[in-house]
């Protein structure tokens, strides 16, 4: 019975040490991560995806200087600090900042859609020519297509203002012969069409505007005042579209005529399928955008399950890193561990103590520093040593049958731990539960046990 404790409890003691150096790893892990905003990074490379946006110049752009989702970005408000991109994002924000999107697009695509589609795509041509003649600034026909390019994106803006200047002068008009006879309730509606004309093609131009801040702002993304300058441009459109949205008795036949002009790709053919789902499910037209936002969210959600994955095989390829690191550095080597362990009796009870102390905090409230405090104490038998008859001792490399016995065994030892590091601290701090919970029922005759209750004299 007592040899089976005995194994027990350097069972024990191998195992806290393991969960010792996982906290540190996922502490250091947690640090770089944050150090260099891997979560905001990974979050907006799926957004990117999930929105066919990869420059980050159209719908996924939009998406984050969207009130909703700046509202979560860290120094947004600031000019005078970079925007710190948020790690998290809910399936409701999303869903309801890219509705409220997809509508404004919607209500500006009923008389303007086609042109402010053709002026985007003008301003695509012209950045795919300069990233051409970039490659090759020696090149005249490259060099021709920019400015064939350039001057077909002003072509297409020129048209818009051309329309914008038209519509105010004509609401201009209608105001003032609205003065002339309030009480004429044809010159009013006349009024309040004129002013619809004048605010849809303004509002037309303002997305332009905000496509051309988010290029300029994807060329510079240090400059803090070109993203602030896309959101708030962006806001203006999405305003008026706010505005004139209870006009459109088929809201999500509105989101439909703008889908219809997004650029072609996964993004545009997935939302449409999902407006042909919602009409299915939802028959009653009232009903239908709230419907299509949840389909939205649940699109969302599924993606970043993906996403999610990204994220956990970037941080095991850190992990493996950081555990390699610590374990050879710190001489965490299995088979010494379990050498010293077996023959030092004083040394594996009070690292078992220090594990019985560490298992009774809640799992979600255990970390490096709390396990580091259970074993401040401790002696770990661990690290190097210069002392020939320590068993950490690091021996200077030479050609000898005897040397090359060690480090066979060190490397086997160092591997195992950097395996067992490596499968996280919540998988040793269960398994650690187990064996804890094992001795304790299991305690041999005249002994107490260490986790158990004593019971009042």
């Amino acid at each position: 019975m007592l040899l089976g404790s005995n194994i027990l409890e350097v069972g024990i003691a191998v195992i806290f040490v393991y969960l010792l150096l996982s906290l540190v790893c996922t502490a250091l892990n947690e640090g770089i991560a944050s150090l260099i905003d891997k979560r905001g990074k990974n979050l907006v490379e799926g957004i990117k995806n999930l929105l066919n946006d990869p420059k980050f110049t159209g719908l996924a752009q939009q998406l984050y200087n969207h009130g909703l989702i700046g509202g979560i970005s860290q120094y947004a408000s600031d000019p005078a600090k970079r925007t710190r991109l948020p790690s998290y994002m809910s399936g409701e924000s999303f869903s309801l900042a890219l509705l409220d999107i997809l509508s404004a697009r919607g209500i500006i695509a009923g008389k303007y859609g086609d042109l402010l589609a053709n002026a985007e795509a003008a301003d695509d041509a012209y950045e795919e020519a300069l990233e051409a003649a970039a490659v090759a600034p020696s090149d005249p026909q490259r060099a021709a297509a920019v400015i064939q390019a350039k001057d077909a994106r002003d072509r297409a803006r020129v048209a818009l203002e051309a329309i914008a200047e038209k519509a105010k002068v004509a609401y201009g008009q209608a105001v003032q012969a609205a003065k002339t006879a309030p009480d004429d309730t044809a010159l009013v509606k006349a009024e309040a069409e004129a002013r619809h004309e004048a605010d849809s093609i303004s509002a037309a131009l303002k997305m332009l505007d905000a496509r051309h801040a988010a290029i300029a702002s994807a060329k510079n993304p240090k400059e803090v005042k070109l993203l602030l300058t896309a959101g708030a441009t962006l806001k203006e459109a999405l305003a008026f579209a706010r505005d004139f949205a209870t006009e459109y008795p088929d809201p999500l036949g509105n989101i439909q005529e703008g889908l219809k002009r997004l650029p072609e790709g996964h993004t545009k053919e997935t939302l449409l399928v999902l407006v042909d789902k919602t009409r299915r499910e939802v028959t009653a037209i009232e009903h239908q955008a709230e419907a299509f936002r949840k389909n939205l969210e649940d699109w969302f959600n599924k993606a970043m399950e993906r996403v999610g994955g990204w994220y956990k095989r970037w941080t095991q390829r850190v992990l493996l890193c950081l555990a390699t690191l610590v374990v050879v550095a710190s001489n965490a080597d299995t088979v010494m561990l379990i050498e010293r362990l077996s023959k030092d009796n004083v040394l594996r009870a009070s690292i078992v103590a220090a594990a019985e102390d560490t298992v009774k905090t809640q799992p979600g409230a255990v970390s490096a520093q709390t396990a580091l405090k259970a074993a401040e104490n401790l002696k770990l038998p661990v690290g190097w040593s210069l002392d020939p008859y320590d068993s950490g001792y690091f021996r200077p490399p030479e050609l000898s049958w005897k040397y090359t016995g060690w480090a066979f065994y060190k490397i086997f030892g160092l591997l195992i731990s950097i395996l067992a590091v490596t499968l996280g601290a919540p998988f040793w701090f269960d398994t650690l539960s187990k064996f804890v919970n094992l001795r304790s029922a299991g305690t041999p005759p005249g002994e107490s046990s260490k986790s158990a209750p004593q019971s009042g004299g």
